[in-house]
Parts: structure tokens; sequence; C-alpha cells
């Protein structure tokens, strides 16, 4: 009862088998093929030999079947093993299972069959002996083949033994009841056995596959290792308490050049030392001098970088990290990018990207250093603030990219003039500084800035093109002008107003003068602001006459400025004040507002002409300016000028045109005022939109005594005639001027002859009583 129990309960444990225990389990079904074979023929043989003994055809017969059958089966051991890899699929393994059970069975069925025939046919003991013993050992055999499938072990234990003990207890001789009974204590014990057998083959699988599964995981973690190790962007080494190295990886021995060094476990570090210095990677010393350095250096716990000279001058930054039981790990990365990018960023940090001269930072760094000990007139320290004079005129026509050259070029002069202990910087712009550290006296100072200004002035060569710049130097001089950077700065740049002022290609040391003339302009700027604020300015106007019929065209809107207490301040004086400062741009709004409500009060034939400075060309609400002022003064377009010098024309070709078609888009016409004066070109009068030339008065006054001022002012005249463009003399005071230049060609004159500048209210008499008189030219 308890082997029904058992079996039953391994029926259901069968069925839960995985499906590659079940695969090992039918495998051993079919191995080994040479004891299939055995079998086939020794059972064959003996029921031949019964058959042939007794001349019995039905053993005869049952023998030829027991060889055929076993030999089928040894053809299905070998197709199986042939196609055993496509086998490996559930379905497939329980057919190969079932085809096996089948031949099993019916080899054991046929053995029994044969036990049976001889036992009932045959009286000969020797016979019945061979047959019974044949049948045993192939039916204790079968414990040991099948044992893994024991439900086709117990249907061939029951297909070989039954028929025998059936026989034998059918027999009249007592000794064969006593075989019989036997023989069901053997098929009793053999399915105990095999049940045992069995139990232990699906644990010694079980075992067997979790420890092949395990060392499968094993191995796929120590491959994985292996690749992360082998991929990792650090070197890696480990060395075990004696210093011999135990484990590295590929990038380690890239890092050190070692790729074809005979690199072994166990290796001693002075091993490893020899081949790193045979690869290039230590400066010329004894191997054993770098070994001692490099265990001190590895033992001691403050260490984080070693430097390693060799192909590429290489930084290797190191770290290590001590074992438990002994022992070290060393980790090398490679910071040799890190340590250059750490330089470049460094190099920025101090020094000028175009030009390569020190910056401010260094600048400052440097001189307050010297300043730290500079306490008495013997020890001067000079600055020479230097500024190129036509530079930006250089890089608003040639381009930015030949301007950077052009600096570039500056810097390589300033730096052949320099002494040995002396700084250039770059400050900014087309602004250069020398810092001169030996000048015991002031002319030490006046002769480099000499020198400065002649190699700037000598022409420059760029891209075959010759440019002639210059440059103005400003002196400050340390301890006598100041005793920190700032204030050297400040006086510095004093002192190169100065020299600007003058006409620049000079040099200027600062005066104490200078700084009074800088307060003073910052007093002007201060009353200047106020001046906006309480509405301190007035316009005057000035005639332009047609000389032809003596009839005023135009006024031109001209601002004064009555201060309480510095009285009248001449334009010549707080223009250029409010153009450095941008005031310019809310002084010009409001000439422009109120210019236009003035003309709105003229006679409709009458135009008014408003300067405007480059300053208000860099707004880019310029033309709104002028959009709103002529809509609050209800003046038409047509009847306001605007008047521009060269000056602007030079700043933003692009800017200054798209503002000059604006403006002409709305109806307003634009003059160009002083021609001659700047840097005149035939270019601006074709490429902008002029609609009158101004001749500058310098070349009206030498009308009658100089014969060059009478062909510059009939080449222009018959310029303008042949660009359909009004050509205006100013300057005219006299009757003879006046005629000459009618002669010449010119279309309208301004000057005292016509008229002073004039207040508002006196300008709208003066236009009633011009416009209704006779013609000043006939």
């Amino acid at each position: 009862m308890m082997l029904v129990t058992k079996l039953l309960q391994t029926r259901r444990t069968d069925a839960e088998l995985p499906g590659e225990v079940r695969a090992a389990l039918v495998e051993s079904l079919f191995a080994p093929i040479s004891s299939l074979t055995i079998g086939a023929v020794n059972c064959s043989i003996i029921g031949m030999a019964v058959a042939l003994s007794v001349n019995n055809r039905a053993i005869m017969a049952c023998s030829a079947a027991i060889f055929a059958v076993g030999m089928l089966r040894v053809a299905s051991a070998f197709f199986y093993r042939r196609y055993k890899k496509a086998a490996e699929q559930p379905t497939i393994i329980k057919r190969w299972e079932h085809i096996y059970e089948a031949g099993a069975w019916g080899f054991s069925g046929l053995l029994g069959f044969l036990c049976w025939l001889t036992l009932m046919q045959t009286t000969n003991a020797a016979l019945q002996m061979a047959v019974i013993t044949t049948a045993t050992g192939y039916a204790a055999a079968i414990a040991g083949r099948n044992a893994g499938r024991p439900f086709i072990a117990v249907g061939q234990f029951t297909l070989v033994m039954l028929p025998m003990v059936i026989a034998l207890l059918l027999y009249p001789a007592w000794i064969h009841k006593v075989l019989g009974f036997v023989g069901l204590l053997f098929i009793y014990g053999m399915i105990d056995i095999t049940l045992s057998i069995r139990d232990i083959v699906i644990q010694a699988l079980t075992i067997t596959r979790k420890e092949a599964a395990l060392a499968a995981r094993f191995e796929e973690q120590a491959r994985r290792f292996d690749i992360a190790l082998n991929n990792m962007s650090h070197g890696l080494c480990m060395l075990d308490e004696q210093d011999r190295l135990q484990v590295w990886n590929e990038r380690f021995l890239e890092l050190l050049n070692l790729q074809s060094a005979p690199i072994r476990v166990g290796m001693r570090i002075s091993q490893l030392v020899r081949h790193s210095m045979r690869a290039g990677n230590h400066k010329a010393k004894r191997a054993k001098d770098v070994v001692s350095d490099l265990l001190a250096t590895l033992k001691n716990d403050g260490f984080d970088q070693l430097q390693m000279i060799g192909a590429g001058d290489r930084t290797l930054a190191v770290s290590r990290r001590s074992m438990a039981r002994g022992g070290y790990v060393i980790i090398l990365e490679d910071v040799t990018e890190r340590e250059r990018a750490q330089e470049r960023i460094t190099h920025l940090a101090k020094f000028d990207v175009l030009t390569g001269l020190a910056n401010r930072t260094q600048f400052h760094e440097r001189i307050n250093a010297l300043l730290a000990s500079v306490h008495d007139r013997d020890n001067h320290l000079a600055i020479h603030l230097i500024d190129l004079d036509r530079f930006k005129t250089i890089n608003d026509t040639l381009g930015h990219p030949l301007g950077d050259k052009l600096l570039k070029a500056v810097a390589g002069r300033l730096s052949t003039v320099i002494g040995p202990g002396d700084m250039i910087t770059r400050f900014g712009g087309d602004e250069f500084i020398v810092l001169q550290t030996k000048t015991e006296r002031p002319q030490d100072a006046k002769w480099l800035a000499r020198r400065l200004v002649q190699k700037l002035s000598d022409p420059f060569e760029i891209d075959g093109h010759r440019i002639d710049i210059g440059a103005s130097v400003g002196i400050a001089m340390a301890p006598i002008d100041g005793a920190n950077a700032d204030e050297l700065l400040k006086k510095a740049d004093m002192a190169l107003y100065a020299a600007k002022t003058g006409g620049g290609g000079d040099h200027r040391f600062f005066a104490l003068e200078m700084e009074e003339a800088a307060q003073a302009r910052r007093a002007l700027e201060l009353d200047l602001r106020e001046a906006l604020t309480k509405e301190q300015f007035t316009l005057h106007f000035q005639p332009l006459v047609d000389l032809r019929t003596g009839r005023v065209t135009t006024c031109e809107a001209l601002v004064r400025w009555h201060h309480p207490i510095r009285g009248n301040v001449p334009p010549s004086v707080f223009i250029p004040v409010a153009e450095e400062t941008g005031l310019i741009i809310a002084l010009g709004e409001w000439v422009l507002n109120r210019a236009c409500v003035e003309a709105a009060r003229w006679p409709k034939n009458v135009k008014v002409a408003v300067n405007l400075s480059p300053v208000q060309f860099r707004e880019r609400g310029l033309a709104l300016q002028v959009v709103a002022a002529l809509a609050k003064s209800s003046l038409p377009a047509q009847r306001l000028e605007l008047e521009v010098t060269e000056r602007l024309l030079l700043e933003d070709n692009e800017g200054t045109l798209a503002a000059m078609e604006q403006l002409k888009n709305l109806g307003v016409s634009i003059s160009l005022d002083d021609f001659g004066t700047g840097y005149s070109s035939l270019n601006y009068l074709r490429k902008y939109p002029f609609h009158k030339i101004k001749i500058d008065q310098s070349f009206t006054r030498h009308l009658g005594t100089e014969s060059d001022t009478h062909a510059i002012v009939a080449a222009v005249a018959s310029l303008g005639a042949g660009l359909d463009k009004i050509v205006v003399a100013e300057g005219i005071e006299t009757e003879e001027q006046m005629k000459l230049v009618a002669s010449l060609g010119c279309n309208e004159g301004q000057g005292y002859l016509f008229g002073r500048p004039m207040s508002g209210e006196d300008m709208r008499a003066h236009l009633e009583a011009a416009n209704t008189g006779k013609a000043l030219v006939a």
C-alpha cells in the first residue's frame, strides 16, 4: 500500500519537473546505446538456443521478435542522438519518451512471453534456468537504466517478471512455486529500488541544475565584471599586502604604455616599474630610486596625483584605497586634457584672447604688487594709456576682421618697444596700457611715450591695405600722481583726453590743470542736465536764400543756452559734452519738437532745417521721434529738412543708410552739412539719399583770395547739378561772395549777408519782409 502511495506521489511530482530536468531524464533512457544492443542480442540468443534445443516454433518466433524489437530500439537511440538538438522542445521530448516507452514495453513483454513459453512448454530445468536468469538479469538492469522514468520501469518489471511468476506458481513442483513467490518479492523490491534511485537521480539533477545555474550566473557576472573592468575610463590595478600585482584592466596598461609588456599575476611592483620605465613614463632615474619613491608615495596618505613623464607628457591623477586584509587598489585617471583646459582657463582669465597680451585682471594684479613697494619719489612707475587715433574709421570702412588683425599688429609693435620688466595690457577696444617699471626720471617715461607714438605712426600693411592710424598717449606716474591703480588710470585717462583734444598723435603727462578741466567738464555736464530739466535752451534761426530769386527757402534751427551764472554757453562747448554723455538724445528731441512748432507758423513755402548728431542715429526710435514732432506741430513732412555731417557716415554705414531711407520715406529731405571738411567721398553722394549739399564756409571765406577754393566750389556745384542736388554755400558775408558762388553754380546761400541767427519771433518778421521784397540776385 505504501509502495502504491509512493508511486502515485512520484507521478504527481513528475508532472512538475522543469523542462531541462525532464530532457536530461529522457536523454538517460537512450544512453548508453551499447547496453541496448547487448540486451537485444543476449535475450535473442538465449531464446534461439531454447528454441533449437526443443525445436519449438513459437519460442523461435518470439526470439526473432525480441531481436527485431531490440534492433528498433537501438536504431531509435541512434536517431535520437543525431537529432538531439532538434529535440529540445517539450513536445518533441515527450514524443521521444513515448517512442522509448513503446520499445521498452514491447521488448519486456516479448521477453516475459519467452519465459512463459519456456516454462509451460519445456521440462528441461537447464533451459528454464537459462530463461529465468536472463529475464531476472534484464529486470535488475531496468532499475539502473530507467529509474529516471519509474513508470516505464514499473511497466517493464511487470511485463518481464509477471508472466514468469505466474508460470512458476502454476508449475506442479513445489520448488517452482517457491521461485514464483520469490519472483513476486523481487518485483516489489525492484519497484521500490527504482523509486529510490529515481529520487536520488532527481535530487542529483536538481543539484546539478542549481550548480550549473549558479556557475552560469557566476560566469555571467564574471564576464560582465571583466567587460566593465576593461571598459572603464580609469586604469585600475590591485596589489596584495606584499606589493604583488593581482588584478589589472586594459586601461591601466594603456595609460602606462604597457600593452606589449609581459604583465602577469604575482609580478612585483619593482618589475612593473621597470617595464614602466622602459615605456618612458619616468624621468631618468635608477629603477631602485623610482620604486622606492613610488612606494613611499603610495604609502603616504596625503598624496593624490603623480606626474607621469612620457609620451605626450601626460598627467595621471592617482587615487588609492587600502583593503582590510592588506594590499590596496590603485586607480589611474588621465587628467591631461583637464589640466590643459585648466591652463587655458587660467590663461583666458589673465590674457586677452585676440592679442595674447595681459588683460585687465593681470594688469591690476601686477600694478598692485608693484605699488605696494612704491614709497618714495625715487622709485617710479609710469602708466602709458594708449588710444589709436583713427581705429574706428578703419574698423568701419575695412571691416572688423581686418580691424582685429590690425590690433594684433599693434600688439606686436608695442612688444618691440618696451623693456624686459614692463607689461603691455589690452585694456579694451583699441586701448592699450604699457606699465613701465623703471622710470627713475620723468624723461624715461617721456622717451618711451615718444617711441610708442613713433612706432604706431608708421604705416601698417594688412591684407594688402596700407593703414595709417597713429596713437595718442596719456601718462600718469606713481607715486607722484597717485598710489593706487584706479587713481593712476583716471589721471592717465585725463592726460589721454588732453592728447586727443590737441589733435592726437602725441603724448601728455598728467597735470593738475587737467583734473581741473575734468572737474569743470563734469560741472558743465551737471549744469547741462539741469538746463534740460528747466528748459534753459532757446532756438534761433538763420535763413537760407535762393540765390536766383532772393527768396528765403529754409531756416536752420540753432540751439542756444543761456546759463543763469555762466551766461551764454557756445554750442561748440556744450554740444560735444552732450554727445559724450548721451544728453544729446533728449536735447535733440527738444530741438526737433520746438523747431517744428515754430516752423508751422511760417509761410508754407519755407522749410525748417534741424541738425542731427551721429549719436541720435544710433537710437532706433529716431524715425518715431520725427513722426511724433510732425504730428504734434501739424507740420508737413516736406517742410522738414534734417542736416547731418560726414562724421555720421563713418560710424555705421548699413545702420545709417537704413535710418535715412526710413526718414526719406516719411517725406523728409536730408542735407549733407559742412561738405569738404570731413572724410569727403563721392560715394556718399551716390549711396545716401541727400537732397542738398552744403559747402563749408571755410571754402566760401577764401573765394576771392585763393584760386583752389574757387575750383573746389565750382566742382562741387557742378557735381551737385549733375546729381540733381541743391548746393548751398555757407558763410556768405559780402555781396561779392554772393555773386561769386552764384556764378559758380550754387543754388542757395547762407550767411550774415542774409541774416544772423535770430529768435523765432524775429524770424517770422524777417520772413514776412524777405518774401515780399525784391530778389537779392538778378
